[in-house]
């Protein structure tokens, strides 16, 4: 007897304004199993989130009226929608807007072009963070742990490297070890890492030893001066 698919019953909802893109990842989840809605602009995805019990939110961030910022801060802001995980995906590629997402509580960040294996390892992450699921399944999300040491971030290519065929994924420690090899973060960028930093430790978030050290790390850095805030 086969065993069930292990996606099965989980709802994900797509946020994307370009139709292509939401079909073309709709179809790609579909095919791994998952149950699949999308909505096409942040104001309609607010309402079916609010509405329906969604296991895992993929929001674009580059949408007109609403863009993906301001739906993540406001299902945050909403005590009915700020459990549900989030993976952004854009087509920016700064690391201020990457340190933004933390800041707001999303789960993870990947740019399009995105690549398969490693949207399905970031939805595999969030996914195996949700308790076991139960016919209470209105609370399943609800105590997820967010921001582990295993979360990768997707970052940028500098613009003095070759653009790789597939994207770099970095975790917490590789991320504060290029901060503290550039020796530089900016204003906006330092705003967005404390705000992120404060927000996991209010907001019932888990931070390892491993995650303490890694900012300590990056402010010892600052204070010594080895690390430099520029406008």
């Amino acid at each position: 007897m086969t065993n069930p698919n292990p996606n099965a019953g989980f709802k994900v909802l797509i946020v994307d304004d370009n139709e292509m893109n939401r079909d073309t990842l709709a179809r790609r989840l579909r095919q791994q199993g998952f149950a699949i809605e999308m909505a096409t602009n942040g104001l309609e995805a607010l309402e079916m989130a609010r509405q329906k019990d969604y296991d895992l939110v993929l929001l674009d961030i580059m949408m007109p009226e609403m863009d993906g910022f301001e739906v993540l801060q406001a299902m945050k802001a909403d005590s009915s929608m700020r459990n549900i995980p989030v993976i952004m995906i854009s087509a920016l590629e700064e690391i201020e807007s990457v340190m933004k997402c933390m800041e707001l509580g999303a789960e993870d960040y990947l740019t399009k072009p995105f690549d398969p294996v490693l949207l399905k390892a970031a939805i595999s992450r969030c996914l195996k963070k949700a308790p076991a699921r139960t016919t209470t399944m209105q609370t399943s999300h609800k105590t997820t742990t967010l921001q582990t040491p295993q979360t990768t971030l997707q970052a940028a290519p500098s613009s003095n490297q070759p653009v790789a065929p597939a994207p770099e994924t970095l975790s917490l420690e590789e991320v504060v070890g290029r901060l503290v090899g550039s020796g530089v973060l900016s204003r906006k960028g330092y705003m967005h890492l404390s705000k992120a930093i404060f927000n996991s430790i209010f907001n019932n978030r888990t931070l390892t030893e491993a995650d303490y050290y890694q900012i300590s790390r990056v402010f010892q850095q600052i204070h010594t001066g080895k690390i430099k805030i520029v406008d």
